[in-house]
C-alpha cells in the first residue's frame, strides 16, 4: 500500500515526504522521553532517596517544564504533517478535475456528474485525511512502541516480556477480526453517499415535474432508505473502533496479573515502571488500532485516487512554434464516419463544405446526430474515418484549442455561470472588458434589458441563470460568441424551446449580425423550418447520418 501511494506523489512530494517521515520519528522520540522524563519522580518516590520534598518539588518543576515545551515541539511538527497532507489533497483534488475534464466530453457523457464531484472533492479529502494521516499516526506509534518496550527490555526484560505478551495478542486478534468488515463497511458506505447526493440533485433540479406529479415522497423515501443504510453501517463502524480501548486496558490488567504472578524482586518498583509504560502504551496501542480501523474503512479511496490521477485525455498543445488556426476559406469533412464505443455508427462517407461566410443550415430526425456531427466538427469527438480540415489543416485532439479559439457555440441550454452578466458574456476574462461587453450587448437587443438591471453589467445572475428567460438565455450565448469576436458560430438546436415571438426575434437578430458581418459562418441545427429561412444551404442528415 505504501508504495502504491509513494507512486502516486510527484518527486516533490516525496522529497518532502522524506522529511515529514523525519519528522513523525522526532515527535516519537519526544514522546518516548515525555513518558522517561517520569521514571525518575516515580524512582525518587518509590524508594524515597531523592532528598526532602523541596527536591522533588523542583524534579517536579523540572519535568514540567521540559514537558511543556516537548509538546510545544510536537505541535510544531503536527503543523508540518497536517500542512504536508492538505497540500497532497489539494494538489491531488486539483489533477483529477483537470483530468476528469481533459478526458473529453464523449467521457464527461458517460458519467455521472455527481458522482465526479464527490470523487473530485470528498474523495481526495477522505485519502488525505482517512489514508495519509493514519499511516503516519501508526508509523509515529509504532516507533514509540519499539523504543519503550526495546528500553524495558534492556532494563527490566521480564516487565518488557510481559508487556509484549499481554499486548501483542489482543492487536493481532483484532486485526484478524476486523480486516475484511471494515474495507467492506468503507465501501458500502462510499456508495450510499454517492446515491444519496444523486438523491438530492435530482429532486432539487425536477422540483417541478416532482411537484406536478406529486411525486417528492418517491425521492423523500429513497434518501431516508440511503439514510437509515448510512447510519446502520457507521454503528457497526463505531463498535469496532470502540474496541481497541477495551483491548489495551484488558492487556494492561492480563500483564499487571503476569507480573505479579511471575515477578520476583521489587515488585513496587516494577509495577510502577510498568504502569508508566502501560501509561503511555495504551494510548499509542489504540492509536495504531483506530488509525488502521480508519486505513481499512479508506482504503478504497486509494483505488478511486489511482483512476483518477491517470492522465488519459489530450491536453491543449504547448508548442510555441505551432501555426495558429485561420479561417478564410472553407471547413471541410472528407468521407467522416463515427461510431460510438458500444458500436452504434452515426456517419459513413459524410463529405461537406462550409465556405467561409455561408450560413448553413442542418436538420434531421431526433437521433441522426446532427448534434454529434457539431461535437465532431468543434474536436469534442474524433471521427473514427475520414478528417476534418480547416483551410485545409486537419482538426485533432491535440490542436482544437486552437480551432475554438475562432468557434462561437450556442447550445440549447447555455451554460451560466455563478457570476455577473458581465462574467458571463466574457467566460474565460479575468477581467471583462465593459466597454466591449456593452457593444456585444447591443448587438444582441439586451443592452435596455442590461441597463434597466439593479447593478447593470454587475448584476448577478443566480444559479444556472435562474433569473433569466430562454431567450435572455440565448443571446447572452450569442453574445459570449460575439464577445470574442469568434470567425464561426454553431448553433445547436439554440431556439427550439422558445416561443415562436421569441424565436423569430433570435432567428432576426442573427440574420442582422449575418447581413452586418458578411465573414462570420454560421452553421445552425434547427428542427423549425422557420429558424432555418434565412441559410444559404440547408444540409439534410439522414436517419444513419449517411
Amino acid at each position: 500500500m505504501i508504495g502504491h501511494i509513494t507512486s502516486l506523489l510527484s518527486p516533490r512530494q516525496r522529497k518532502r515526504g522524506v522529511w515529514v517521515a523525519l519528522s513523525v520519528l522526532v515527535r516519537a522520540l519526544l514522546d518516548f522521553a515525555g513518558v522517561a522524563a517520569l521514571i525518575p519522580i516515580l524512582l525518587v518516590l518509590v524508594r524515597r532517596d531523592g532528598g526532602g520534598r523541596e527536591m522533588m518539588l523542583a524534579l517536579c518543576g523540572a519535568v514540567l517544564l521540559f514537558v511543556v515545551l516537548k509538546n510545544a515541539l510536537v505541535v510544531l511538527l503536527a503543523r508540518i504533517q497536517s500542512s504536508y497532507q492538505l497540500d497532497i489533497y489539494r494538489d491531488f483534488s486539483r489533477r483529477m478535475f483537470a483530468n476528469y475534464y481533459h478526458r473529453g466530453l464523449l467521457y464527461l457523457k458517460s458519467k455521472s456528474s455527481v458522482q465526479l464531484g464527490y470523487e473530485v472533492n470528498y474523495i481526495c479529502y477522505t485519502f488525505s485525511l482517512c489514508v495519509l494521516a493514519p499511516l503516519f499516526r501508526m508509523a509515529g506509534e509504532a516507533v514509540l512502541i519499539l523504543l519503550m518496550v526495546g528500553a524495558l527490555l534492556v532494563w527490566e526484560p521480564l516487565a518488557g516480556s510481559l508487556l509484549c505478551l499481554a499486548f501483542v495478542p489482543m492487536a493481532v486478534l483484532y486485526v484478524g477480526v476486523v480486516r475484511k468488515r471494515l474495507r467492506r463497511f468503507g465501501q458500502e458506505e462510499l456508495e450510499a453517499r454517492r446515491r444519496q447526493s444523486r438523491t438530492v440533485v435530482e429532486a432539487f433540479r425536477g422540483y417541478a415535474e416532482l411537484e406536478i406529479a406529486q411525486a417528492f415522497h418517491t425521492s423523500l423515501a429513497s434518501f431516508d432508505q440511503g439514510m437509515d443504510f448510512i447510519v446502520r453501517n457507521r454503528l457497526r463502524t463505531e463498535v469496532y473502533q470502540l474496541f481497541p480501548q477495551f483491548l489495551s486496558e484488558l492487556a494492561l490488567v492480563a500483564g499487571l496479573a503476569l507480573l505479579i504472578g511471575t515477578g520476583n524482586g521489587d515488585l513496587g518498583l516494577m509495577s510502577g515502571v510498568f504502569a508508566v509504560a502501560a501509561f503511555r502504551l495504551i494510548p499509542a496501542v489504540r492509536g495504531i488500532l483506530n488509525s488502521w480501523v480508519m486505513l481499512q474503512n479508506a482504503s478504497h479511496t486509494i483505488d478511486v485516487v489511482t483512476d483518477g490521477l491517470r492522465e488519459t485525455g489530450v491536453r491543449p498543445a504547448k508548442d510555441a512554434a505551432e501555426a495558429p488556426f485561420t479561417f478564410r476559406r472553407s471547413i471541410e469533412l472528407c468521407n467522416l464516419a463515427f461510431a460510438f464505443p458500444d458500436g452504434h455508427t452515426l456517419f459513413q462517407g459524410l463529405t461537406l463544405n462550409i465556405a467561409c461566410g455561408e450560413r448553413i443550415g442542418i436538420r434531421g430526425a431526433s437521433g441522426s446526430g446532427k448534434s454529434t456531427l457539431f461535437n465532431l466538427m468543434l474536436g469534442f469527438f474524433e471521427p473514427t474515418e475520414g478528417e476534418i480540415r480547416i483551410d485545409g489543416r486537419p482538426l485533432t485532439a491535440a490542436n482544437r484549442h486552437q480551432w475554438h479559439r475562432l468557434a462561437g457555440y450556442v447550445p440549447q441550454e447555455i451554460f451560466i455561470i455563478e457570476g455577473s452578466l458581465a462574467d458571463n458574456v466574457a467566460l474565460g476574462a479575468s477581467v471583462p472588458d465593459r466597454s466591449k461587453v456593452a457593444r456585444v450587448l447591443e448587438q444582441v437587443q439586451l443592452k435596455e434589458w442590461a441597463d434597466a438591471l439593479p447593478q447593470g453589467l454587475d448584476t448577478p445572475l443566480g444559479e444556472y441563470g435562474n433569473r433569466l428567460s430562454g431567450g435572455q438565455k440565448q443571446r447572452i450565448g450569442i453574445a459570449r460568441a460575439l464577445y470574442k469576436e469568434a470567425s464561426v458560430l454553431f448553433f445547436d438546436e439554440a431556439t427550439s424551446a422558445l416561443d415562436n415571438r421569441t424565436e423569430q426575434e433570435i432567428n432576426h437578430a442573427l440574420e442582422q449580425l449575418s447581413d452586418t458581418h458578411r465573414e462570420l459562418t454560421l452553421v445552425i441545427i434547427a428542427h423549425r423550418e422557420s429558424s432555418l429561412a434565412f441559410c444559404d444551404r440547408i444540409i439534410d442528415i439522414g436517419d444513419h447520418g449517411n
